[in-house]
């Protein structure tokens, strides 16, 4: 990696040059992150300053990128957001079955506030989520209503630990059906 630079760290994943040799579970979740969000948004330029308006948290589930695109562009903010995509979402970052995903996020993150200005993050969880049935069980996802609680619960703790390590930090939460409409949770 190279050294730290007053435009990025050495630990910033957008710029930090050639892989190591050895990868790691951490650098292939960062990795395959990476090339899924390039794959999902081909054309999510940057402000042309290097800044971005918000930071997106999405699940991987290809059901969801286009409604998400969408969703992003009828709010204005097409080209303004740094997306990072992870299973489940915000479950992702708080439950124990996805916990690999954690610090690739924090460092993302991290990077998204520290060197692209990042001043909010929206997390958008969706329904009919395979990483809701396995961190929750099938019980908690097959009525609509137990399954938005159990979403909002998930949210609400993301947003909780965010707090922790990013105060001040504005998060937006929702809930995302399949047809792209977006219930906001917070």
């Amino acid at each position: 990696m190279p050294p730290s630079s007053p435009l990025h760290p050495a630990a910033c994943s957008c710029c930090s040059g050639p892989a190591p040799s050895r990868l790691d579970r951490r650098r292939f979740l960062r990795f395959s992150a990476g090339a899924g969000m390039a794959a999902a948004f081909p054309a999510p330029a940057a402000a042309e300053d290097g800044a971005f308006e918000v930071m997106l948290l999405m699940c991987s589930d290809p059901r969801i990128g286009q409604p998400t695109i969408d969703y992003m562009a009828n709010r204005g903010l097409a080209g303004k957001y740094r997306p990072f995509v992870a299973e489940g979402g915000a479950i992702a970052i708080v439950a124990e079955q996805y916990k690999d995903w954690r610090q690739a996020f924090w460092d993302e993150l991290s990077a998204a506030v520290t060197w692209h200005n990042v001043q909010k993050i929206i997390t958008l969880d969706h329904r009919d989520c395979a990483a809701a049935r396995i961190a929750y069980g099938l019980a908690k996802t097959a009525d609509k209503l137990i399954e938005t609680e159990m979403h909002r619960y998930a949210l609400k703790e993301f947003s909780s630990r965010v707090a922790e390590r990013h105060a001040g930090l504005d998060v937006e939460i929702g809930l995302m059906a399949l047809d792209g409409k977006v219930q906001i949770m917070g």
